[in-house]
């Protein structure tokens, strides 16, 4: 995995300024990585946070990953992650003129997660830094405590998955009980 080169980055952010023109609206600040075939399906089960923990489930999915791409070989184009700022990782595979049509799409992710209102609640951190800070908290525990920091990771896992982030979207959406109104 490695930066974009200059070329393509200029052709990046010609496409910025156009679409500028047409109405998106996004920061400037973007890192754009390009990655193989190989890098997409280990990145795939860290929700493609390269600073993310490493886990033995990731290790599974990339395995299965791995095997269906044997099976049934498919080259992804492309992947945004919604951080500040923003991250997107092209296939190697992609020519000049396939990555101007998905820098276009890329932009457009950009641009829904930046100014869409579900998603305020990750405006203000940066969750990529945050999730490289976890992964060295958890590399220490492990070295210092061994195998039992994989099992509070699993149970702590299997509770993430009973609970919802509904209560959250539906507090910042919801109107006022009347009680609470003023009269």
């Amino acid at each position: 995995m490695e930066l974009i080169d200059q070329h393509t980055k200029a052709i990046m952010e010609g496409c910025k300024s156009r679409a500028r023109d047409a109405g998106l609206r996004f920061e400037d600040e973007s890192l754009e990585y390009i990655v193989t075939n190989r890098d997409l399906l280990e990145l795939s089960p860290k929700v493609m946070m390269p600073t993310l923990y490493d886990y033995w489930v990731h290790d599974v999915e990339v395995l299965k990953e791995k095997g269906k791409y044997e099976l049934y070989p498919g080259n992804p184009y492309e992947t945004v992650i919604n951080t500040r700022p923003a991250i997107s990782f092209y296939n190697d595979n992609n020519p000049d003129w396939l990555n101007v049509m998905i820098f276009y799409h890329v932009l457009g992710h950009i641009d829904f997660f930046q100014n869409n209102l579900f998603f305020r609640h990750t405006w203000d951190y940066d969750f990529n830094g945050e999730a490289l800070s976890d992964k060295r908290v958890i590399a220490k525990l492990r070295s210092e405590r061994g195998r039992w920091v994989d099992y509070v990771i699993e149970f702590t896992r299997g509770i993430d998955n009973l609970v919802g982030y509904h209560n959250l979207l539906s507090g910042i959406f919801s109107s006022p009980t009347p009680a609470s109104r003023k009269r």
